[in-house]
Order: structure tokens, then sequence, then C-alpha cells
């Protein structure tokens, strides 16, 4: 009998030898093989019987039942909302580990690029997956009074670069991270700037920024268009940079900017209005904004594009007509 006896819990204790052995391997065993890792979505009010089979059918978990007898006597351990990447070479247990402590979270990434317009950017937010679109039904002054800027227009305030946030938060946090950034670099730009510039204040190169950002493709020449601009505003010349055309013109604009279209009467027209147009007419870069801080010293007055992204600078009308005409050819 005792021999019996002895035998049933040496069965016993291997069974549950076993049992253990093949939990600890279920539950540090990787089972995220891909590069890039795994993101999952737990969502507010999602139970832990709900979190498993989720897992479960989306591949990650194979056996539910060996990760329920892990995490059912961990009661009191609360499941923290959000959107996970789990790595490669995630296990049962650093997966539950990371959802209980809310570590790990997955970011999107969110680029705002230089020459967009303010519109284009609502547009972009708009279609950005994971945020909460707070913005869908204000208008462009109603943002900017959601920002704490009510008698500022949005036009050109919000800083290129790529921003990360996480799933659920407002497009209105995104926004205020890129004001707030461009006018951290626009303080420091003007504070630095060129002396005797033809602007008043940070705002009018702000201006001055975003048309050199729709003018320039190359680099190289920020700095040259930007002495342009600073010369016609000294002169008192019409500034008749084309891209103010096109942004005056809206939706009107039809791809091509016809005879009528510069004398269209609209305040951004600078072939009809002189100085600065009223706004910024696109997001400058950081290029952009240091081009109109710090101009080149010339003496052109005039420019006109060479159909490979480059432009031929000229001093005198002259000059620039024979430009004009031997690109037409």
């Amino acid at each position: 009998m005792k021999k019996t006896h002895f035998y049933a819990i040496s069965v016993l204790c291997f069974l549950v030898c076993c049992f253990v052995s093949v939990w600890l391997y279920f539950l540090f065993t990787p089972v995220i093989l891909q590069q890039e890792g795994y993101i999952y979505y737990l969502r507010p009010g999602t139970l832990k019987k709900t979190m498993v089979a989720e897992l479960t059918q989306q591949g990650i978990i194979s056996r539910p039942f060996l990760f329920s007898f892990f995490i059912y006597p961990q009661r009191s351990a609360t499941l923290k909302t959000g959107e996970y990447l789990f790595p490669k070479g995630s296990t049962p247990y650093s997966i539950w580990k990371q959802i209980t402590n809310g570590t790990g979270l997955y970011y999107h990434p969110f680029p705002i690029i230089p020459g967009w317009s303010f519109s284009q950017l609502r547009n972009a937010l708009s279609q950005a997956q994971g945020l909460r679109h707070s913005t869908a039904t204000l208008n462009n002054n109603q943002i900017m009074e959601r920002l704490g800027y009510a008698k500022l227009g949005p036009e050109g305030e919000f800083f290129p670069d790529t921003y990360y946030y996480t799933r659920g938060i407002s497009d209105l946090i995104i926004l205020k991270r890129a004001f707030d950034l461009m006018q951290n670099k626009l303080i420091k730009a003007w504070q630095n700037r060129a002396s005797k510039l033809p602007y008043k204040n940070a705002y009018e190169a702000l201006i001055a920024a975003s048309l050199i950002e729709k003018e320039a493709y190359l680099n190289s020449e920020r700095t040259v268009i930007s002495g342009v601009l600073v010369n016609r505003l000294r002169q008192n010349m019409l500034l008749q940079f084309d891209p103010t055309v096109i942004y005056g013109l809206g939706e009107r604009y039809d791809g091509k900017i016809h005879k009528e279209n510069l004398l269209d009467n609209n305040p951004y027209n600078t072939y009809i209005h002189k100085g600065l147009p009223p706004t910024p007419i696109a997001i400058p870069s950081k290029e952009s904004i240091e081009a109109a801080m710090h101009p080149q010293q010339n003496d052109y007055l005039y420019f006109v594009a060479k159909g490979d992204g480059s432009h031929q600078f000229s001093k005198t009308l002259t000059e620039h007509n024979a430009a004009v005409f031997m690109e037409k050819k």
C-alpha cells in the first residue's frame, strides 16, 4: 500500500513538473517573430478574457488555457488601455507585463511638410489614423481660439517636422506642438537676424519665409531669392511672386497662371499690391526662415525658373527679359 502510494505521488509530481515545464516554456518562448513587431490595440473597458480571446484570434497566443492559467491569480492587475507595439522576441509573459504596466505603446508618425498650406495640413490631419479628430467641426478661427491665439491666422504658423502620437489623442495636441515649436524657432531666428532687414517684426519675416519656401526648389538658392525679395522691398517695387497669385486665387487656380490672374484684385496678388501679402502663404521650412533672416547681399531684382528647378537671376529688366525669352525658346 505504501509502495503504491509512493508511486502515485511520484507520478503526480512528474505530471506536475511536466505541466510546469510546458507552462514556463509557453510563457517565455517568443511569439512575435516578425522584425517590425506586432501592433495591438487594447480598447477601453476590455476584459481580460476578451483580451485573451483577441490575442488568440490574432495568432499571438497559441495556448489560451495556459495564458489564462498564468493571469488568473493576478486579479489585482489591471489592463492599461492603449495601442501597443509588441517587439520582435516578445513572449506571453512580456506581453502581459506590457499591457499591465502600460509600457511599449505604439507611436504614430505625423509629418508636416514644408510648403503646405493650412488647408493641406488640415486635410492630412483628417486622414491620420488613430487621432481623435477634434477639429473636424471647427473653422480656422475656432481652431486658433482653441490654441489660445484667436486673433492670429493659422497660415504658416506650424513648424514642419514629424510629430509622434499615441492612439486616441486629439489632433489639437499635434497642432499645439507644431505651433509652439514654430514660435520658438521663429523667435530665436528673429533675435539672431541680420541687421537692417525691411521687416517690422518676426511675423513679417515669417511671411517672407513662406514666399521663399514656395519659390525656392534648391536649398542653395533660398538666400539668393531672399536677397531679391529684400531688394525689391527696399526699392518699393512690386514683388511679383507667382505663388502669391496662386494662393490668392484659391480654388479658382486651374494649374496655370493666366494674364487675367495677374490683375485679380485680391490682397495676396503681389503683381498689383506692393509690399508683403497680409499673411504667410505656406508653411516655411527652417531653411527658408533662416534665409529670410539672413538674405544674400546681391544686386538682383529679377529671377525666372529655368525648368530644372534652378533660376536665372538678373540685375536689370533688360537682362531679365532676355532670360525669359531664352526660357520660352
